[in-house]
C-alpha cells in the first residue's frame, strides 16, 4: 500500500512544482477522501518543501457557511501562530481584515480576497497552496461551482501571484468541464486517482512480482492480497500466499511481523471451521508476542485463542484467555477490547452453567459501558444477559434488559446504522 501512496505524493508534488501549472482538480470516491487527505498532509511534511499548504477537507453545504468556516479557522491558525512567533520576539502575521468577517460582500468575493491577504503576509518566494477537499460528497454542485470556478479564473488570471489551488470535482465534471484542462487548458490538471478496488489490487499484483522493488514490501504486498483472498473466500490461495510470507519473516527473523502472520493463518484455519488447527497458529503467534512483549498484539491473539477454544467447547481453558485479555486491556485503557472480552467471558461461563458468575461479569461490563456512555458495547452486553435471563426463564429482568437494548439499538441505527448491522453479524 505504502507505494500506492507514493505514486499519488509523487503525482501531487509534481503538480507543484509544475511552473505552467495553477489548478488541480481531483475526481475520486468519498470512501477514497481521507486516503487522499494523508497524502495531503504527507507532501505538506516534506521538509525540503519551503511552501505553505492550507488544507480544508470540511464538509460544503452552502457558498456563505463554508466561507466563514474557512475564515475562521484560518483566523484561528493565525492566532496561534502569533503566539509562537511573539514567544520567540519575532513579527507577527498581520490578522485577517474584520471587514471579510461582514456580510455585505457576495461570499465569493470575501473568498478570493481572504487569499489575497494571505498571498501579501507570507513571504513573495513561497508558493501558497490551498487545497479544498470536502471528505463528503457536494450535494450543491451549483454553488460550489460558482465559488470555486471564481477563484479559479481568478487564479488563472494571475491576479494571485505563486498562488496554486487543489480542489475536489465530483463525477459530473462541472469543474473540469467549465475551466477545461490538459490540452484546452494547460494550467489546469486532472487526477483521477487509481483508489478503486480492482485498481489497487492490481497494482499489488504487479508490486509482489517486481523483481526491483525492496522484499519488504512485496511481502507486504503478498499479505494485502491474502486478505483480499480471504474476503473473497478463496481460502487455499490466501493460506498459500501466508506461508510464503511467513517462510521469509523466518529467515529474515522478523519476530513481530511473523506472530501477525501466524496469526492470519490461524485466521484461515478459523473461518474453515479447522479449530484445532487455528489454536495451534494462534499459540504459536501468542507465544512469540508475549516474548516480544507486544501487549497490544497478545491482546487481540489471546481473544482468538480463546475463541478457537470455545469453539471446541474448552470452556474452562478459553475463559483463562478471554480473562487475561480483559486484564491486559484494562491495564492499557482500551475500553472497546476490554468489553469484548469480557462479554465473551460471560458467555464462556454461561456456557459452563456458572449462571452466578456470568451474570456477574455481565453486568459488571454493562456498568463500565454506561459510565464509558459506550452504546455498542453495552448493547452486545444487554444481548448476552438476555440470552442469559431467558435460559433462567426470568422474565422480569428480560423485559427489563430488552427494554434498554431495544432503546440503545434505537439509537445507534439512528447515528450509524451499518455499525449495527456489522456488530449484529459478528
Amino acid at each position: 500500500m505504502r507505494h500506492i501512496i507514493q505514486e499519488i505524493v509523487d503525482t501531487l508534488e509534481s503538480f507543484v512544482d509544475h511552473e505552467e501549472q495553477s489548478i488541480m482538480l481531483i475526481e475520486a470516491e468519498t470512501e477514497e477522501a481521507p486516503l487522499l487527505l494523508k497524502t495531503f498532509g504527507m507532501v505538506e511534511e516534506n521538509e525540503l518543501s519551503h511552501d505553505i499548504y492550507l488544507s480544508f477537507g470540511d464538509e460544503f453545504q452552502d457558498t456563505r457557511k463554508y466561507v466563514e468556516l474557512v475564515l475562521e479557522r484560518q483566523q484561528e491558525q493565525i492566532e496561534q501562530l502569533n503566539i509562537e512567533l511573539e514567544k520567540k520576539n519575532l513579527d507577527t502575521i498581520r490578522q485577517i481584515p474584520s471587514e471579510l468577517f461582514e456580510r455585505n460582500k457576495p461570499s465569493k468575493i470575501r473568498f478570493f480576497e481572504l487569499m489575497a491577504h494571505i498571498r501579501k503576509v507570507v513571504d513573495p518566494e513561497r508558493q501558497v497552496i490551498w487545497i479544498f477537499y470536502p471528505l463528503s460528497d457536494v450535494s450543491k454542485e451549483e454553488f460550489y461551482l460558482k465559488l470555486f470556478s471564481y477563484v479559479s479564473e481568478k487564479v488563472l488570471a494571475g491576479d494571485l501571484d505563486n498562488t496554486k489551488l487543489i480542489i475536489r470535482d465530483c463525477p459530473s465534471g462541472f469543474l473540469r468541464e467549465h475551466l477545461g484542462y490538459g490540452e484546452k487548458n494547460p494550467a489546469v490538471t486532472f487526477y483521477r486517482p487509481e483508489l478503486d478496488f480492482q485498481s489497487v489490487l492490481k497494482k499489488l499484483e504487479e508490486q509482489s512480482e517486481n523483481e526491483n522493488a525492496p522484499e519488504d514490501e512485496k511481502m507486504q504486498s503478498v499479505m494485502l492480497m491474502a486478505g483480499v483472498d480471504v474476503a473473497e473466500k478463496n481460502y487455499d490461495q490466501a493460506l498459500e500466499k501466508n506461508e510464503r510470507v511467513l517462510s521469509y519473516y523466518k529467515k529474515t527473523k522478523q519476530k513481530e511481523n511473523e506472530s501477525i502472520v501466524r496469526n492470519n493463518i490461524g485466521d484461515i484455519h478459523y473461518l474453515q471451521g479447522d479449530f484445532p488447527t487455528a489454536q495451534q497458529h494462534y499459540e504459536d503467534a501468542v507465544n512469540i508476542s508475549v516474548e516480544r512483549k507486544s501487549q497490544p498484539m497478545v491482546l487481540y491473539q489471546s481473544i482468538n485463542l480463546g475463541n478457537s477454544l470455545f469453539m471446541q467447547e474448552e470452556y474452562e481453558e478459553a475463559f483463562i484467555y478471554y480473562d487475561s485479555a480483559e486484564k491486559l486491556a484494562d491495564a492499557n485503557k482500551i475500553l472497546a477490547q476490554r468489553i469484548h472480552a469480557m462479554e465473551r467471558m460471560g458467555k464462556t461461563k454461561h456456557c459452563l452453567k456458572e449462571i452466578d458468575e456470568a451474570r456477574e461479569i455481565y453486568e459488571k461490563a454493562a456498568e463500565i459501558c454506561r459510565k464509558e456512555e459506550f452504546k455498542l458495547g453495552l448493547r452486545s452486553i444487554l444481548h448476552g444477559l438476555m440470552e442469559l435471563h431467558e435460559g433462567e426463564n426470568d422474565t422480569e429482568n428480560h423485559k427489563k434488559c430488552e427494554k434498554e437494548y431495544n432503546r440503545i439499538t434505537k439509537e445507534l441505527e439512528d447515528i450509524e446504522p451499518n455499525l449495527v448491522k456489522e456488530a449484529s453479524a459478528q
